[in-house]
């Protein structure tokens, strides 16, 4: 099935569907992230210092790379009900891979693991929430995008503005590599919840351009 393929699911007439260059995109993604998993879990077994902020990261590059092979492989997706292509295995990626970058942010701030463990949470909320959303239709779809958004707001906040604070307080490498970090994601993250509302909000997004995007918020 391609793009715009006609299936008889939730009643839709045509169900808008990734393209091949999609699929094709989908196989590249997913050599760059099982290339880029192997190359930072060699450099985090070099030192315990670069093991503890690389072993997360060569789990969230592992965990993208395995949601890329099942989508390049024509698994996890499902139709939604508003007949668009929605692959799941994009959101369960998420699940883990974000809450993985969280913690790993948290470890060059220096704050403490309640403090990790709250934004976590925060983070896995507001990814089923925009799942939910992403599987229902009408007004209900909009106010799984207000209760994601509250989490996401709570979560740049934190990463901006406390964490950041705590990150100044240890000085040194730490409050330079925080800052860098930091502020690449919640830029990055910043264009999560305005993609959402074109593509599984109103649908003005094609599926083969959400697979382009993809990536930056793994």
């Amino acid at each position: 099935v391609g793009e715009g393929a006609k299936l008889d699911v939730h009643g839709c007439k045509t169900v808008d569907m990734a393209s091949s260059f999609g699929k094709a995109l989908l196989e590249f993604i997913f050599i760059v992230m099982a290339a880029i998993t192997l190359l930072i879990g060699i450099n985090a077994g070099k030192s315990k210092a670069a093991g503890k902020v690389l072993y997360p990261a060569t789990f969230t590059c592992g965990v993208a790379a395995i949601a890329y092979f099942a989508m390049a492989s024509g698994g996890g997706w499902v139709i939604a009900p508003d007949c668009r292509q929605l692959f799941v295995a994009r959101y369960l990626d998420w699940l883990i891979s974000t809450p993985l970058i969280v913690i790993s942010l948290g470890i060059v701030a220096g704050v403490s693991k309640w403090d990790i463990l709250n934004l976590v949470l925060s983070d896995v909320l507001m990814v089923a929430s925009g799942a939910f959303g992403a599987l229902t239709v009408g007004n209900v779809k909009w106010v799984w995008w207000f209760f994601g958004m509250l989490w996401f707001l709570h979560i740049i906040f934190a990463l901006g503005k406390t964490w950041a604070e705590s990150a100044k307080v240890r000085g040194g490498d730490a409050s330079a590599v925080y800052s860098k970090l930091a502020g690449l994601t919640v830029i990055v993250w910043f264009c999560y919840p305005i993609i959402w509302v074109f593509a599984e909000g109103f649908g003005n997004f094609s599926v083969t351009f959400e697979v382009h995007l993809g990536p930056a918020f793994t």
